[in-house]
């Protein structure tokens, strides 16, 4: 805004990534803060865009443990980040350089090395030109982190002693900050006294934290929707420890070992979240979802018949979802085919539901590798049948 109006021609971009597994109380600061930041930008033509992204469905948290059967991320096989994160940034920034709106960009992050001491390591190891590193995945991207040395404290004196630029101020943001850390935060903020800020809000779905001490914070506090989601959280815990029988006893590429939730786990599970949505009253699962779940399932090592989803949802929300059970005759001809060219009825079926899966995205890659993955489920099976049999 201390540019002169003729010349605010640079396009900026706020970005900011909608996990779809947010806190509640986030989620709904976040919305409407970059409402005021689109509103304020139109005012004063800034030509700043502000862009609430997410995860595409095919990828989302609940897609990838119910429908793929992924165990919930744990610090060994932390697979949500990148997933949920990191590439709705990545993926919005490359279509921007690939259409030609930008010939390069700098990505200005929030990141500092107070936060913790792996961050503080981390960034400690950037080589920088300019006080800029260039980006490790795309090329002619920059990146700036221009608070990395400030201390917690000084964020909040500053955002605390400043009116934002977009209209209002921060005492709802300290309020939620200090409602997580239990309410145990100073009236006012400065470098003799410890700062609520201390509190790192993450998924209410994550499982990678012992505790997720936010939560339990906001529910001290008063929110009481954060007493179903914590339990959910719980459970979760439990699906992904493999002693309690929720896993797969082979991995996906056939090794013996710790893999997949089982079918049953995931037809547990959907139906606790369906559950749980109507007990909060959030939307946390989209009907996309749900029909992406449905076809992984089709391909599963033990195939669902194409309508347990609709069963589950029909059940548990009273709602009719048309199913997707194949028709007789389709299933009959499956049977025929399969018979003729000497396997399972199951293996064929899993089989064209992993093409039609792979048929969605418009990729083939991988694609072969997958089919003889499901054929070689086939084949160990009946030696196994063959072996009890004997």
């Amino acid at each position: 805004m201390s540019i002169p109006p003729p010349q605010r021609t640079k396009p900026v971009s706020i970005l900011c990534t909608d996990t779809r597994v947010e806190i509640p109380a986030i989620s709904e600061g976040v919305e409407s803060t970059l409402d005021r930041m689109r509103r304020c930008s139109q005012q004063h033509g800034l030509n700043i865009e502000a862009h609430l992204l997410k995860p595409p469905p095919e990828q989302s948290f609940w897609v990838n443990i119910i429908g793929r059967g992924y165990p919930p991320p744990n610090r060994i096989f932390r697979w949500c980040t990148q997933r949920l994160k990191i590439d709705p940034v990545t993926t919005f920034v490359q279509r921007r350089m690939e259409n030609g709106h930008w010939s390069e960009a700098i990505l200005h992050l929030g990141a500092r090395r107070a936060e913790s001491a792996s961050r503080a390591q981390t960034m400690a190891g950037r080589e920088k030109r300019n006080g800029l590193n260039r980006h490790p995945d795309l090329p002619r991207v920059w990146v700036s982190n221009p608070i990395e040395y400030l201390t917690t404290e000084e964020v909040w004196a500053w955002l605390l002693q400043k009116p934002n630029p977009w209209g209002g101020d921060n005492r709802a943001l300290y309020k939620l900050y200090a409602s997580a850390a239990n309410g145990e935060c100073p009236i006012q903020i400065d470098t003799s006294t410890p700062s609520c800020g201390n509190s790192r809000f993450g998924c209410w779905t994550c499982t990678v934290v012992e505790r997720d001490k936010a939560s339990e914070g906001l529910l001290a506090s008063g929110d009481e929707r954060m007493e179903k989601l914590i339990e959910f959280r719980e459970t979760l815990l439990r699906y992904q420890d493999p002693a309690n029988g929720k896993r797969d006893l082979k991995r996906k590429n056939g090794s013996d070992g710790p893999g997949p939730l089982t079918i049953e786990a995931r037809r547990e599970l959907l139906t606790q979240l369906l559950r749980l949505q109507e007990e909060v009253g959030i939307t946390l699962i989209s009907d996309d979802e749900l029909f992406l779940i449905q076809q992984l399932w089709n391909s599963a090592r033990r195939p669902d018949d194409g309508g347990g989803v609709a069963r589950i949802v029909t059940r548990q929300k009273g709602i009719f979802m048309s199913d997707w059970k194949d028709t007789n005759r389709l299933r009959e001809l499956q049977e025929e085919v399969a018979a003729e060219k000497g396997i399972r009825t199951d293996t064929l079926r899993r089989l064209l539901a992993k093409v039609d899966e792979y048929s969605e995205s418009h990729r083939a890659v991988g694609l072969p590798d997958e089919l003889l993955s499901i054929l070689k489920d086939d084949l160990e099976n009946e030696t196994l049948e063959g072996e009890q049999n004997a």
